[in-house]
C-alpha cells in the first residue's frame, strides 16, 4: 500500500505543472487549411452526438423542474444533476449571464477561444488593421506628401535672408524637409517594389500564427484538466480503500494483533493522501479558472469539460509521413521566418559586395553573417523535421499502448467476474471483492488514459500538418 501511495503522489506531482500552459506564441497561417491530416480530429459520425449535446448545454441550461428554478447541469451522458451531492462541479453558483456557461465541449473550444480570449481578440484586431490597409491610396497619399514637401523646399529656398542667423534657420528647415522627403521616397520605393506589402504579409502571418498557438495552449490546458480530474477520482478511490484498511487495522489493534505504531502509520498515510487530494482540488480549480479566462467565461472556477471525441481508425490510417511533412513545412511560420532572415542576410551580403572591394572587412563580415543565417535556417529545418517525426511516431506508439490497455482491461473483467463468483460462494471477503473492483476500475482508467494520450498525440500531428505548428515536447503523458 505504501508503494501505491508513493506512486500516486508522484503522479500528482507530475500532473500539477500542466496548468502552466503558455497562451501566446510565434507562428501563423494566412488561410484556414483544408484536411491534410483530417479536417477534424474525429469523424463526423463520432462527433455528431457530442456536438449536439454541446450545442444544447453550454449557454442556457434549463432550470430544474419543480425545484423553484434552481440551475442544474447536464452531464456529458445527458443526465441532469439536481443536487450538490451528485454534482461534478466544485460549487453551485447562480448563472450571471451568457458568458457564465458551465459545460465546455472540446468541439467548441477553438470557437470559444477565438471569440472570448482577450489575447485572441487583440490579435484579430491587429490582423484586421493590416487587412484594412489600401496600398493604392497609400501610394497616392505618399506622392501627394512628397509633392508638398518639394514645393515647401522651393518656397523656403526663395526666401531672401539678411543675416547669418536667418540663413542658418533657413538651411535647418530645408534640411529637415529634405530628410522627410527622402524618408517618404524610400516608403514609395518599398511600395513600388512590393517590399512593404511583403513585410505586412509577414506580420499578418505571424499574428495569425500567434492566434493558432493560443488555441493550441487552450487544448493543452483542456487535456491537463481531464488528466487532473481522473487523478482526483483515483485519489478518492484509494482514499476509500485506505479507509477500509484503516477500519480493519483498528479492529486488529483492538484484538492485539498489531502495534499502536503500525496503526498510527496507516493513519498518517491517510492524512497524507487526504492532503494530496486537497492540493489537487485546489490546482484543478485554478486550471479551470485559467480555462475560463481563455474562453471569456465568468471566473468562478466551476466548469464541466466534455469528453474527448472518438478518434477514428481511418484518420490514423490516413497519416502519410512524406506528403504530410511537405505540407507542414509550407505552413510553418518558424521556417518562413528563418528563410526570411536568410534572404535578408543574402541581400545585405550582395549589397555589401557591390559597394566595397572584395577583400575589405565589410564584405568578410557580411559573408559570415550570411553563413550564420544559412546554418540557422538549416538548423530550423532539421529541428522541424525531427519534431514532426516524433509527432508521427507518437501516434503509432500510443495506438499500440491503447491496444495493450484494452487487453489488460479484458483480463481484469474476467478476474473480477471470477472474484464476484467466489464472493457469492462465500470463499472471499467483501473487502477482497472491493479490492478486485478497484483493480478493474484502474484498468478502465488506464484505457481512458491511453485514449486521451492517443487523441492528444493526433492533435499534435494535426496542428503540425494543417497549421505548421510543432512542439518539441512529446504529446500525451
Amino acid at each position: 500500500m505504501k508503494k501505491q501511495w508513493i506512486a500516486l503522489l508522484l503522479a500528482l506531482t507530475l500532473a500539477l505543472p500542466l496548468c502552466a500552459i503558455p497562451a501566446l506564441a510565434r507562428t501563423d497561417q494566412e488561410e484556414e487549411p483544408a484536411e491534410a491530416a483530417g479536417e477534424e480530429a474525429l469523424p463526423e459520425e463520432d462527433a455528431g452526438a457530442a456536438g449536439e449535446a454541446a450545442a444544447q448545454a453550454p449557454d442556457a441550461l434549463p432550470p430544474a423542474a419543480g425545484d423553484g428554478g434552481n440551475p442544474i447541469v447536464v452531464r456529458p451522458d445527458g443526465t441532469p444533476e439536481t443536487t450538490a451531492g451528485d454534482s461534478t462541479m466544485d460549487d453551485e453558483l447562480v448563472f450571471t449571464g451568457e458568458d457564465d456557461f458551465r459545460y465546455l465541449a472540446f468541439e467548441d473550444l477553438r470557437e470559444k477561444v477565438l471569440e472570448g480570449s482577450l489575447t485572441a481578440r487583440m490579435l484579430q484586431e491587429s490582423i484586421a488593421s493590416i487587412d484594412a490597409m489600401d496600398y493604392s491610396d497609400m501610394y497616392q497619399s505618399l506622392n501627394a506628401q512628397m509633392s508638398s514637401l518639394e514645393a515647401a523646399q522651393k518656397m523656403y529656398a526663395q526666401i531672401p535672408v539678411s543675416t547669418p542667423m536667418e540663413g542658418a534657420m533657413q538651411g535647418f528647415v530645408i534640411s529637415n524637409l529634405a530628410s522627410s522627403y527622402a524618408s517618404l521616397s524610400a516608403n514609395v520605393s518599398d511600395l513600388a517594389s512590393g517590399k512593404l506589402q511583403k513585410d505586412s504579409a509577414a506580420a499578418r502571418r505571424q499574428l495569425k500564427n500567434a492566434q493558432d498557438l493560443t488555441v493550441v495552449g487552450a487544448e493543452s490546458l483542456y487535456f491537463a484538466i481531464l488528466e487532473l480530474e481522473q487523478t482526483k477520482e483515483t485519489l478518492r478511490r484509494n482514499l476509500t480503500a485506505l479507509d477500509r484498511q484503516l477500519e480493519e487495522m483498528e479492529l486488529r489493534y483492538e484484538l492485539g494483533q498489531i502495534s499502536a505504531l503500525t496503526l498510527e502509520q496507516v493513519r498518517n498515510g491517510r492524512a497524507s493522501l487526504q492532503s494530496s487530494l486537497s492540493t489537487l482540488e485546489m490546482n484543478l480549480r485554478r486550471c479551470k479558472l485559467q480555462m475560463q479566462s481563455m474562453v471569456g467565461a465568468s471566473l468562478n472556477g466551476s466548469l464541466v469539460l466534455g469528453p474527448l471525441p472518438a478518434l477514428s481508425q481511418g484518420l490514423v490510417d490516413s497519416m502519410d509521413y512524406k506528403p504530410d511533412l511537405d505540407e507542414a513545412k509550407t505552413r510553418s511560420y518558424d521556417l518562413f521566418a528563418a528563410k526570411k532572415k536568410l534572404d535578408e542576410a543574402g541581400d545585405a551580403y550582395d549589397d555589401t559586395r557591390a559597394g566595397f572591394a572584395q577583400d575589405t572587412y565589410n564584405v568578410r563580415s557580411a559573408r559570415h553573417t550570411y553563413e550564420a543565417a544559412l546554418y540557422e535556417y538549416k538548423m530550423s529545418v532539421q529541428s522541424f523535421e525531427m519534431n514532426f517525426r516524433n509527432a508521427f511516431d507518437s501516434v503509432k506508439d500510443y495506438q499500440q499502448v491503447l491496444r495493450s490497455a484494452q487487453t489488460s482491461l479484458a483480463f481484469q473483467e474476467s478476474t473480477y467476474a471470477s472474484q464476484e463468483l467466489k464472493y457469492r460462494q462465500g470463499t472471499i471477503s467483501h473487502n477482497a471483492l472491493l479490492d478486485a473492483e478497484d483493480q478493474l476500475t484502474e484498468a478502465k482508467e488506464a484505457v481512458e488514459t491511453a485514449r486521451r494520450n492517443l487523441f492528444t498525440a493526433y492533435r499534435t500531428y494535426y496542428w503540425a500538418v494543417n497549421y505548421g505548428v510543432v512542439s518539441s515536447g512529446q504529446a500525451g503523458t
